[in-house]
């Protein structure tokens, strides 16, 4: 495969990377430094702002009025922020922010064969799941990266990044479906005036996932400062890793969640147990024999037979220590990935009044990874007159009268399959805004998005011929050929050696082996117009109104290989999804002033909204907002927020075709058998639209006796009705078992009560309820202020995010997810910098913590399992920036940042199966200490 590295540029980068670091720690024996959030009109440290303007839209609201404060929580990260802390893309950073929980990313969901997620970047707020978090550029919707509605951020142009908004709050009255959790809306410079570039590149402590990225961005007034022009491109590049070495991460031991086998209802000991060093009981690396008098025999290079080491316990499929076989090590930490874009917007004032806008933009991406090996857990039947097999085995097979026996093979011979993951995003926007009647504002636009998404899986096994091939004879001529040669000589069979490694011939493994693949291509239409101004005033000001509608169409249409429709790959199996619908909806917001400056009443501001929706799937639906934002005394400012929010089944939910892959479950119903078993995914076009119940109540407060510090705290809760749900495969299994019987049709077994297939799809359950706690301060101190002679500012700013409750209801069960650090929802999350800046060096220290938690809340430890916690988390990052001094106009700095500093191992999260990861890596770091350096400039 192409590689931007080679074996000097890697040297090289190690060689910066190295300098870096002592860079780093040189500047940390100074001072840090970070500035408040860049908000528009605000100078930043290291780049120019943009002319201030009057008015501001704010996130979360479509009022647009100078000094209004929506009453919805809403945390603003700038430009400043970004660039100090040095991240390899603006998704990263964002999903650091501890209201962002469970997103997906390049290093989660590497086992994945077939769902055509890989490689996304995505922002999950509440960990309530991508598809209920609403992303917008410049207030505007963006096309689909994938059919669950996820958006892919890294296409969005991070080079003319503003800011970044994050409201954490139902925000579906303002911005229609998929708001539930909130929203986050990237804010362009749409003034920016210059040339601007990046280039940086990273690694490892490891000395692997060589990184690199760059960006180059310019723009410029034209027409004598009626029109404005920007463009901007960008690329990036990362290795990957496809593998674990253990001599690079060594905390990687084979620890696996097994069902115990001495347990008794009476013994007194836990139904599960952790366990290190499992290897699997009916795989080897060359095959073994699992049954009859022959078991356990396995084959090894060149199909020597020799003895299977049997560990103990044994839970099968898995066992403790015995012949070594595993493959949770095979499972790709991070993915390659190669990305470009170019974004480019044009503005023109065609009277004093109405500007015209274009905007235009491109996005590509490639992902690549490798899976862990198709193997058969002791489930394939051999003859024990196959002629691969080693003649001293066939002949104690004839003297004991064994006909057949049943074997477990790895596939090493036919290699591992590869995830290949390409998108092409297109964007088009055309409008008009301006005023009428004086201050009222307008806009009108109509949006073209399409997302191209080819989704392959390279070297996956073709069921059919697989059990041709193995399925080998002797023809009348003596020669090995498969048996269904014998009846229809020509067939193209070719025979295959599964009895050790390095034995089967190149030509069978081709015979076998086949690719699956899909191709989609998503559009979204939209057309919207809005209006707003103050249509008049009341003794504490004017009232603020807002009205628009929007017309918006998503549509899906796609197909897939021919062997993939009718199941005939071992995993893959894509189908072509096809479906569409349409949206009506109009909206109104106003804001109503109800008292000013007066005694506990220093403001008082009334915030309510509502919208009318009209699905073509699920008939009309209306959402609304009632906010109240109250100032008692000027350092304190109260506010809270009702809401009815909504969202609709997505485009995957509800056509998706049946995609299958094998899956790992444990059975409760089966004395918790360790099974793999296949998992269908499937659309459900009955879905209805989930109704979220949203309260908000919190406080900021700013006290006049220390200007340098503020800080606010929102309680938050959401209920969800008719939740649209896609459970897991084990949560379906668990679930069903205890009780939930509306699931139990999901789970399918055969006469003797083992599960033959999983199928998930989308179903509306009862009741989801979440709440919790933010939590944000900030302390920003010029130390001018404490003596002249110092200078530079120490900023510290600490967010954390509490999950207290996240509770499914559904038949009369509850199942209590948060603080399961198994999953994304953990109860604490943490996020806290103390950084020091002045003209030349900005430095950063930033801390992530992440809760410890449980495997499971319905288990306790000693009965269920052996120990039900998991360990929790705590990173430090540091990351500084130095400025040359190049003229006002001119400017160039040197950055470069060091993650997880102190090199901290995941905490084990034992794995269900024997190729799976022992970690979390939705939660956790499973990569180790990283470095990046780069340069920056602008004219």
């Amino acid at each position: 495969m192409n590689r931007l590295f080679t074996i000097k540029t890697r040297s090289a980068l190690r060689r910066g990377a190295a300098t870096s670091a002592i860079m780093l720690a040189a500047m940390a024996g100074s001072s840090w430094g970070q500035v408040e959030p860049t908000a528009p009109g605000q100078e930043d440290a290291s780049e120019a702002a943009e002319p201030a303007v009057a008015d501001i839209v704010v996130t979360g609201s479509r009022i647009t009025r100078s000094g209004f404060t929506a009453p919805t929580p809403t945390t603003v990260v700038g430009l400043a922020d970004i660039q100090k802390a040095a991240p390899a893309n603006i998704a990263d950073f964002v999903n650091q922010m501890p209201q962002v929980s469970g997103s997906s990313t390049t290093r989660t969901g590497n086992n994945n064969t077939s769902t055509g997620t890989n490689g996304l970047n995505t922002l999950n707020l509440r960990s309530l799941g991508s598809n209920r978090t609403l992303v917008l550029l410049d207030g505007r919707r963006v096309v689909a990266s994938a059919v669950n509605s996820a958006v892919d951020v890294n296409n969005l142009p991070s080079a003319l990044v503003e800011r970044v908004d994050i409201v954490t709050g139902g925000a579906s009255a303002a911005y229609g479906s998929d708001a539930v959790a909130g929203v986050v809306n990237f804010v362009l410079q749409k003034k920016f005036t210059g040339i601007k570039g990046s280039l940086s590149g990273g690694i490892t402590d490891r000395g692997d996932d060589e990184n690199m990225t760059g960006y180059l961005a310019f723009g410029t007034p034209f027409a004598d400062g009626r029109g404005h022009v920007l463009l901007s491109v960008e690329g990036a590049y990362q290795a990957g890793i496809n593998s674990i070495d253990r001599s690079k991460r060594s905390w990687f031991n084979q620890t696996n969640l097994l069902s115990n086998p001495d347990y008794t209802p009476t013994n007194g000991q836990p139904q599960r147990i952790i366990a290190s060093n499992v290897n699997y009981s009916n795989v080897a690396k060359g095959g073994v024999i699992t049954t009859t008098g022959l078991a356990n025999t396995q084959f090894g290079e060149g199909g020597v037979p020799m003895p299977f080491q049997l560990g103990s316990p044994i839970s099968s499929p898995l066992m403790v220590g015995g012949n070594s076989w595993y493959e949770g090590d095979v499972n790709a930490l991070d993915s390659e990935l190669k990305r470009w874009a170019a974004f480019g917007r044009v503005s023109y004032d065609l009277t004093d009044d109405v500007t015209l806008i274009a905007e235009g933009s491109y996005g590509y991406s490639r992902t690549n990874n490798l899976s862990a090996y198709q193997r058969y857990q002791g489930n394939l039947t051999m003859s024990a007159s196959n002629p691969f097999l080693d003649a001293t085995i066939r002949d104690r097979a004839a003297q004991q009268g064994i006909g057949s026996f049943r074997y477990g093979y790895s596939t090493y011979d036919l290699g591992r399959p590869e995830n290949e993951a390409t998108r092409k995003t297109y964007r088009a926007v055309l409008g008009l805004e301006g005023t009428v009647l004086g201050d009222w504002r307008w806009d009108a636009y109509y949006q073209y998005g399409q997302t191209n998404t080819r989704s392959v899986l390279y070297n996956t096994t073709n069921v059919a011929r697989f059990a041709e091939a193995i399925d080998a004879v002797r023809d009348a001529n003596g020669r090995i050929v498969c048996r269904s040669t014998l009846a229809a000589p020509g067939n193209g069979c070719v025979p295959l050696n599964i009895f050790g490694y390095g034995v089967a011939d190149p030509a069978a493994v081709a015979y076998v082996k086949g690719t699956a693949w899909q191709q989609l291509s998503l559009k979204q239409n939209v057309a919207a117009a809005s209006i707003s101004g103050e249509p008049f005033d009341l003794w504490a000001g004017p009232v603020s109104l807002a009205v628009g509608a929007e017309y918006r169409k998503e549509e899906v249409s796609g197909s897939g290989d021919d062997v993939s429709a009718v199941n005939g790959f071992y995993t893959g199996n894509f189908k072509g999804t096809n479906g569409s619908y349409d949206v009506k909806e109009a909206y109104a917001e106003i804001v109503v002033p109800l008292a000013e400056n007066m005694p506990l009443l220093r403001s008082l501001e009334l915030n309510a909204a509502g919208r009318y929706t009209d699905y073509s799937t699920s008939g009309s639906v209306e959402t609304w907002k009632l906010g109240l934002s109250w100032k008692p005394i000027n350092d304190l400012r109260l506010r809270g927020v009702l809401s009815r929010d909504i969202r609709a089944a997505n485009l995957g939910e509800l056509f998706t075709a049946g995609q299958t892959g094998a899956v790992d479950v444990l059975d409760p119903a089966n004395g918790l058998a360790s099974v793999r078993t296949t998992r269908v995914t499937i659309g459900n076009p009955q879905l209805r639209p989930e109704k979220a119940d949203t309260v908000s109540v919190g406080a900021v407060y700013s006290p006049s006796w220390l200007p340098q510090f503020t800080t606010s705290i929102d309680y938050y809760s959401i209920k969800l009705k008719d939740a649209i749900a896609s459970l897991g495969a084990q949560d379906l299994v668990d679930r069903c078992y205890r009780g939930e019987q509306a699931l139990c049709s999901n789970v399918e077994r055969d006469a003797d009560g083992n599960i033959t297939r999983i199928i998930t799809r989308p179903v509306n359950v009862a009741e989801l309820k979440t709440r919790g706690v933010d939590v944000e301060a900030s302390f920003r101190q010029p130390l001018a202020d404490i003596a002249a002679n110092l200078g530079g500012t120490v900023t510290l700013r600490v967010l954390g995010s509490h999950i207290a409750r996240r509770t499914t209801i559904n038949g009369g069960v509850r199942t209590e997810a948060a603080g399961q650090n198994t999953g994304d929802a953990p109860k604490w999350r943490w996020f806290a910098t103390l950084g020091y800046d002045d003209e030349k060096l900005s430095g950063l220290v930033t801390l992530r913590t992440i809760s410890g938690g449980v495997y499971d809340n319905s288990w306790q430890s000693g009965v269920d399992i052996d120990d039900n916690r998991i360990k929790g988390a705590a990173y430090v990052d540091l990351a500084g920036v130095y400025r040359f001094q190049t003229g006002a106009s001119k400017q160039l700095e040197l950055f470069g940042k060091i993650e997880n500093l102190f090199d901290k191992d995941p905490p084990v999260v034992a794995a269900i199966g024997g190729a799976s990861l022992q970690t979390n890596p939705t939660l956790y770091d499973t990569i180790g200490r990283a470095y990046r350096i780069g340069v920056r400039f602008r004219y």
